[in-house]
């Protein structure tokens, strides 16, 4: 698990170096006149920033080259995304990290569970979940917190085991809490 977090975090430092790097650098195609802002932007990093840059550079460098590509292959999704969205995952990334580890490891391991559903499963559980106005799932997101992690599991389990018209009289019976 050590492993797969410290892996996890050098791939996100080698992957904010690569958009720091494209944002100081310019993109493909870009022309002289864009270089040369890179090349400004670089020279007023500071020492500190100067090195911490070369130091993921090397990172970057010392990984396998598909693990390279793969990084690429992201910072160029990242950079054709409308800047709008950009800052909503800069902002849910914060938001993340202010998160308390354990928060942080129980959610991984929901996403985890979810992931491993049949794919079929999971397109009813986000259809499922878009059901009703954002005040109505903000007010069941609440009544759910306040489940104790025993009632949460019994719940869980009995959706699991649900018909779809089960687990919608479920639903509706914790929307009237």
């Amino acid at each position: 698990m050590s492993s797969l977090i410290s892996r996890s975090r050098a791939a996100c430092a080698v992957v904010l170096w690569l958009v720091v790097l494209g944002w100081c650098l310019g993109g493909p195609g870009q022309t002289a006149a864009q270089g040369s802002k890179g090349r400004e932007k670089v020279e007023k990093l500071s020492p500190a920033e100067r090195a911490w840059l070369e130091k993921e550079s090397k990172a970057l460098r010392a990984l396998p080259p598909e693990e390279q590509q793969r990084i690429r292959q992201n910072l160029r999704r990242w950079a054709q995304l409308p800047e709008e969205r950009r800052t909503q995952l800069r902002e849910r990334w914060h938001a993340w990290k202010q998160l308390a580890p354990e928060q942080r490891q129980r959610l991984e391991q929901r996403y985890q569970e979810f992931q491993r559903l049949p794919p079929e499963e999971r397109q009813r559980l986000r259809d499922e979940s878009r059901r009703g106005s954002p005040e109505e799932r903000k007010r069941l997101r609440e009544v759910l917190r306040r489940l104790s992690p025993e009632e949460r599991q019994r719940l869980q389990e009995a959706l699991r085991r649900a018909t779809p018209a089960e687990r919608t009289r479920l639903l509706d019976d914790l929307r009237a809490h």
